[in-house]
């Protein structure tokens, strides 16, 4: 009889070890090291090695899609649902990815034919009391609380459905392994068995992952490698927006975003995210500009804000959200070098309204005019939108994909558009743009009125 021996692996990062560690030696986690079996497979009989075949002589074959009923998310898939295709959504406890998949699974089953879901969470009927708030009436949905994959692949075979939902993966068990559902080795063994049967069968599979407080997908990183496409259902939930985002797509383009707004009755898509984002912005309000800027492969145009206050405490308070914290603090450090010498002793706090979070370089120049305006109270000019890098000697550095940020503020309504003056050098477009080389000139060309010598608030003597 084949020998087993034992071994100890990390939930959070992988890392193995042949003996037990409170904490992780290569992600400092705790209690995250979880005992697995592996068996002697020496004396197995050894299966049939595959014959290399010439890759030129190999038949191409069609991809043929089919909808998922939201035209946001079948742009984010690369067109659709690929039969034989296994996915992962990712995301937080109640962001909605239940919802999300339970509105997918009634609109694809009305259109293609039958669809199994299947939740390890709740019961028949907590799932049919959030069916009837969404409006899910299909004849062709069906539903399963089971947690054993097994039993799972053998409604399969008797159901035959089109797409299989399965809430969530962390959930399911595998008789043939004796740790507990959520391990490691669990997780692993169940995503195997459903990743053979949709290649076999040529079903869509949708597995629901949870994520960890770093951001992460719990359980093996085998898990991604294992699936075709990753996708992270993102958001704040005390905010109404959500953001599909693919991190993996082996049928279609990676960085691609849609973005869903979560209602009474259920999520709705979202086809102009800028028009969402601007919809409440007022002119004229200071400490307020808008930047052009890209969420993955979308340009979208946010509002940032910002306010500056004397500080109450004696080191000042640098607070922000939605906005990668060190990113904002080298902005604000730019700025107190360079032309508001009392910004290093009062209070900053930045923010991007709608409660999606940015973190690429396109967004530090609308920061930096955000502060500014604040700290001068005066506003931007109207019909004003930026984007540009800033670097830690005050220029104004190029960012990716400048045009289609050009074209997306223009089709948004603004006028004017305060860019890098390299770009403004080569670009040929009827928008109207200001090249500005330095944060000094960006803040010059931004305000609606000019900084008076009175105005200027004066540093603090030390």
């Amino acid at each position: 009889m084949p020998r087993s021996s034992s071994k100890y692996v990390c939930s959070s990062c992988g890392f193995q070890s042949p003996k037990w560690y409170g904490k992780c030696p290569q992600c400092s986690e705790w209690n995250t090291l979880q005992e697995e079996f592996e068996r002697d497979l020496s004396s197995s009989v050894k299966t049939t090695r595959a014959k290399p075949v010439l890759l030129s002589e190999v038949p191409e074959e069609d991809v043929t899609r089919y909808a998922s009923g939201m035209p946001e998310l079948d742009r984010v898939l690369g067109g659709g649902f690929v039969p034989g295709s296994v996915l992962l959504l990712a995301g937080e406890p109640g962001i909605g990815k239940s919802t999300l998949l339970l509105t997918v699974a009634d609109r694809v089953s009305k259109g293609y034919g039958g669809v199994l879901y299947t939740s390890g969470e709740e019961s028949q009927g907590q799932v049919r009391m959030r069916a009837a708030r969404l409006g899910v009436k299909s004849e062709q949905l069906y539903f399963a609380g089971e947690q054993d994959v097994d039993a799972i692949l053998d409604l399969c075979q008797e159901l035959k459905p089109r797409l299989l939902i399965v809430d969530s993966i962390q959930t399911c068990e595998d008789p043939c392994e004796a740790s507990l559902p959520g391990g490691p080795t669990q997780v692993r063994a169940c995503a195997t068995k459903l990743q053979q049967y949709a290649k076999t069968h040529g079903v869509t599979v949708v597995m629901v992952g949870h994520t960890v407080k770093t951001g992460g997908i719990a359980g093996p990183r085998l898990l991604e490698h294992l699936v075709d496409t990753v996708l992270y259902f993102e958001g704040d939930v005390n905010h109404l927006y959500r953001i599909v985002k693919a991190q993996k797509n082996r049928f279609g383009a990676t960085n691609e975003v849609a973005v869903f707004q979560m209602e009474d009755r259920g999520i709705v898509e979202v086809p102009n995210p800028s028009g969402i984002f601007l919809s409440e912005r007022a002119e004229g309000n200071v400490g307020s500009c808008v930047a052009a800027t890209l969420e993955g492969n979308q340009p979208i145009c946010l509002e940032v804000q910002a306010l500056v206050t004397s500080s109450v405490y004696g080191a000042p308070r640098r607070v922000t959200s939605e906005i990668n914290h060190q990113r904002a603090a080298l902005i604000l450090a730019v700025l107190a070098k360079k032309i508001a010498a009392g910004l290093d002793t009062r209070d900053a706090f930045v923010k991007i309204a709608g409660g999606i979070s940015v973190d690429e370089p396109g967004i530090d120049l609308a920061c930096a005019i955000a502060v500014m305006s604040s700290y001068h109270d005066i506003p931007v000019k109207p019909g004003l939108a930026c984007f540009g890098e800033i670097g830690l000697s005050g220029e104004i550095r190029m960012v990716s994909r400048m045009e289609d940020r050009v074209k997306e503020a223009a089709r948004n309504g603004f006028v004017e558009l305060l860019v890098p003056m390299a770009f403004k050098k080569k670009y040929r477009g009827p928008v109207k743009t200001i090249g500005v080389s330095s944060v000094e000139e960006a803040v010059r060309n931004a305000l609606d009125r000019p900084i008076s010598q009175e105005a200027k608030p004066r540093a603090e003597k030390r």
